[in-house]
C-alpha cells in the first residue's frame, strides 16, 4: 500500500515537470521576434538616414562639367581668340576697315591636343599662339628678323574666357598645314657666279675664261664647285695651248644645268655638261638629269636616235657619208656617249661624241626641237 502511494507521487511530480517544460519554451521563444524585430527597425531607420545624407549631382550639373572638360574645335579656338583681340588691340575694328595696315590672323596648325593661330599685326609684328585644345591656356612665340627664329613672350591668356564673349567676324584665314610649330617653307635661293673670271689670249686677241660655281641656300655645294674648278683649270690662258671659256645655264625648280664651252676659237671645240640637284646640291647622273627635267628614260633616248638620223653627217655631208654617218651615231644613242642637260630655254639637250662630215668630235644636239644646235 505504501508502495503504490509512492508510485503515485512520483507520476504527479513527473506530470507537474512536464507541464513546466512545456509551458517555459512558449515564454522564451515569444521574446526572440521582439527583440529581431527592434534591431531590424533599428537598422533601417540607420540605412535611411545614411542614404538622406548622400548628396546626388543634379543632371545639368554633370552637363556644365562634361562641357568645360570638352576639347576645343578649331572653330571654337578661332572664335574664341578672335574675342580676344578685340580687347587686345582697341581700335582694330577701325584698323580693319581701314584697310591701309594688313591685319592678318587664322588657324595655321591643327593636331590632336593644340591648335595655333597665326596672327600679323598692323605693326608688322608676327605672332603664334600655341593653344591647348583641353585646358584652353595658351602661350606666344614672336618671331625674330635678326636671329629667323621664333622666340617665347610673357604674353599668356586662357582662350576659354573668351568662348562666351560677343563673336567677331573673321576677315581672313590661314588654311592650316597639318603640322604643328610648321614653318613655312621657302623656297631656295639659286645662284650661278663666276668661281673664276679672267682673261685669255689666243692668237693675240683676249677672250673670256669663266669658270662657273653654284650656290644653294641651306646646301653644301663645296664638291661640285671643286670639281668643276679641277676639270676646267686645266686649260692655259696664254701660249700655243690658251682656250677660251665660256659657260650658260638654266635653273629650274629641281636641277641647276651647267654647259660650258671650251674653244681655241678655231678647230678645237669641247663641251662640258654639270648638273645639279638643287634639293641635295650635288651633282647628278644623267638618268637623274632626265628624271628632274620630267622625261622619261626611254622618251630622252629615242629623241636621241631621231635627233641623230635628223643631222645625218652635217649640214655638208653627201647622202653615201651622212648614211653611215647615221648608222655609226645610233650605235652611240646611249647614255655612256651622251651628257644630257637643259638648255636656257628650258629644252631638254645633251652633248653627243658624234661622226660628222670630215671626222668627229663634240656636237651639241636639241631633243626637243630634234636639230644640232652647236
Amino acid at each position: 500500500m505504501k508502495d503504490d502511494i509512492k508510485r503515485i507521487g512520483i507520476l504527479i511530480s513527473v506530470l507537474f515537470c512536464a507541464v513546466i517544460l512545456c509551458a517555459c519554451p512558449l515564454n522564451i521563444f515569444s521574446k526572440k521576434p521582439e527583440q529581431e524585430t527592434e534591431t531590424s527597425e533599428t537598422t533601417e531607420t540607420t540605412v535611411a538616414t545614411t542614404a538622406s545624407s548622400v548628396t546626388v549631382p543634379s543632371e545639368s550639373a554633370t552637363t556644365e562639367t562634361e562641357a568645360e572638360t570638352k576639347p576645343l574645335t578649331d572653330e571654337e579656338a578661332l572664335s574664341a581668340f578672335t574675342n580676344y583681340l578685340y580687347f587686345k588691340v582697341k581700335n582694330l575694328q577701325a584698323i580693319l576697315d581701314e584697310g591701309k595696315y594688313p591685319c592678318t590672323w587664322g588657324i595655321a596648325s591643327s593636331s590632336k591636343n593644340k591648335v595655333m593661330i597665326m596672327y600679323k599685326s598692323h605693326t608688322g609684328a608676327l605672332l603664334r599662339y600655341h593653344i591647348d585644345r583641353n585646358s584652353g591656356k595658351t602661350y606666344v612665340t614672336s618671331y625674330s628678323v635678326e636671329s629667323n627664329s621664333y622666340y617665347r613672350t610673357k604674353e599668356t591668356l586662357n582662350v576659354r574666357d573668351y568662348i562666351d564673349r560677343k563673336p567677331t567676324p573673321t576677315p581672313y584665314v590661314i588654311k592650316p598645314s597639318g603640322k604643328d610649330n610648321a614653318k613655312p617653307t621657302e623656297k631656295p635661293v639659286v645662284k650661278v657666279l663666276n668661281a673664276v673670271d679672267k682673261t685669255s689670249v689666243i692668237g693675240g686677241s683676249k677672250h673670256p675664261y669663266k669658270i662657273p660655281r653654284v650656290s644653294i641656300s641651306n646646301k653644301n655645294t663645296e664638291s661640285i664647285n671643286k670639281k668643276m674648278k679641277s676639270d676646267l683649270s686645266k686649260y692655259a690662258t696664254k701660249g700655243s695651248n690658251a682656250r677660251e671659256i665660256t659657260y650658260s645655264y638654266h635653273i629650274s625648280g629641281k636641277l641647276v644645268s651647267i654647259l660650258v664651252h671650251i674653244t681655241d676659237c678655231k678647230d678645237f671645240h669641247r663641251y662640258k655638261a654639270y648638273n645639279i640637284s638643287v634639293a641635295s646640291g650635288k651633282q647628278v647622273k644623267n638618268k637623274t638629269v632626265v628624271k628632274l627635267a620630267g622625261w622619261s628614260s626611254s622618251k630622252f633616248l629615242s629623241r636621241v636616235k631621231t635627233t641623230y638620223k635628223n643631222f645625218g653627217g652635217g649640214p655638208s655631208a653627201p647622202a653615201a657619208a651622212a648614211a653611215k654617218c647615221v648608222k655609226a651615231n645610233k650605235k652611240k644613242a646611249t647614255y655612256k656617249y651622251v651628257e644630257p642637260y637643259v638648255a636656257k630655254n628650258g629644252h631638254m639637250c645633251f652633248i653627243g661624241y658624234v661622226y660628222y662630215s670630215g671626222g668627229q668630235g663634240d656636237r651639241v644636239f636639241d631633243a626637243t626641237s630634234k636639230k644640232c644646235i652647236a
